[in-house]
């Protein structure tokens, strides 16, 4: 644990503490550098959040074809087998849903580390942030930094309005970002996560600095204009936001989700009476004797190489 305690302070912590203390030395107010910082991580970390999107789009429109699969594929093995293959040739890896979350929680710890060393108020936090500051004059020559930004003492906890920022910018980018249920489960599960995300991060953002609590905000609301300008924009259905309506929030979302469909469920079509025949001998045939032709080696220009090169990289590169 030495060493990747040593290895995170190494390319995280000390790089982020530099890094506000030299943007709220710069504009003399620590709540400008929180907000300059919010804007320079969500900007280097775009690629991945934007892929997640992406993967996270492309899943939910996979599920029918799913579906479909488990009911044809009686044999579980079998079954994901199959799946396998189908998020092969779509280009999707199901585990870049998760991208953008495995690079926002090691930062969020980061930021905590590094707000809590450099808005301390004692004399032995300013020795202690001066031990992890590189050996630049201009770096220590704002210390301390100015931690008062409009209401907040960006050091201390916020008692209520920061909570209520944080709760309810979590809530509108969840119900942004996900598609409606296909069934009560999975509906059940949205609502669930609709309310228990929103008040457990509002709940913790009572016992952490405030200048963390202000970037969890701030990045919460680029990433609602991040799902607006991904889905191309256009109406807002407030009616959704606000739980008086199942249906998306971001409409546009609905004909990006159905252009996703009707591709993944034209891949590995061209196959399907081989895949019922061989699904029918797995099942234990249909009895009929009947011996299944071989299948004929696919041109180069075949629809499951076409639909390869359409995702590949997880992106399509037709119409779209």
């Amino acid at each position: 644990m030495g060493l990747i305690g040593e290895f995170f302070n190494l390319i995280l912590i000390d790089p982020l503490t530099n890094l506000f203390v030299f943007l709220g030395t710069t504009t003399g107010s620590a709540g400008i550098g929180v907000i300059l910082l919010t804007i320079f991580i969500r900007t280097i970390t775009y690629p991945l959040q934007r892929k997640q999107m992406h993967m996270m789009r492309v899943m939910s429109a996979m599920q029918p074809r799913l579906q479909e699969i488990k009911k044809k594929y009686k044999d579980p093995r079998r079954a994901q087998q199959e799946q396998m293959k189908l998020y092969k040739e779509a280009g999707v890896n199901p585990f870049g849903c998760f991208s953008g979350m495995l690079v926002q929680m090691p930062i969020l710890i980061a930021l905590y580390q590094t707000f809590t060393k450099a808005l301390g108020e004692s004399p032995e936090s300013v020795i202690k942030l001066s031990g992890r500051l590189y050996p630049v004059e201009y770096l220590s020559s704002g210390l301390p930094l100015n931690a008062e930004f409009l209401w907040l003492h960006l050091g201390r906890p916020d008692p209520f309005a920061l909570p209520v920022l944080v709760a309810m910018s979590t809530f509108v980018l969840q119900k942004m970002s996900m598609m409606p249920a296909t069934d009560e489960k999975q509906r059940a599960q949205n609502s669930m996560m609709n309310l228990l995300m929103p008040l457990f991060f509002g709940w913790i953002t009572l016992t952490l600095p405030s200048g963390l609590g202000l970037y969890y905000a701030l990045s919460n609301i680029i990433g609602i204009i991040m799902q607006y300008v991904y889905v191309g924009r256009g109406p807002v259905n407030w009616r959704a936001l606000v739980g008086l309506s199942d249906e998306p929030v971001l409409p546009r979302a609905m004909e990006m989700r159905q252009r996703h469909i009707d591709d993944i469920s034209k891949i590995g079509r061209s196959e399907d009476g081989d895949e019922e025949e061989e699904a029918g001998e797995d099942d234990g045939g249909s009895g009929n004797g009947a011996k299944r032709k071989p299948r004929a080696p696919q041109p180069s220009g075949s629809r499951r190489e076409v639909n390869r090169r359409r995702y590949a990289g997880g992106r399509r590169r037709g119409r779209r």
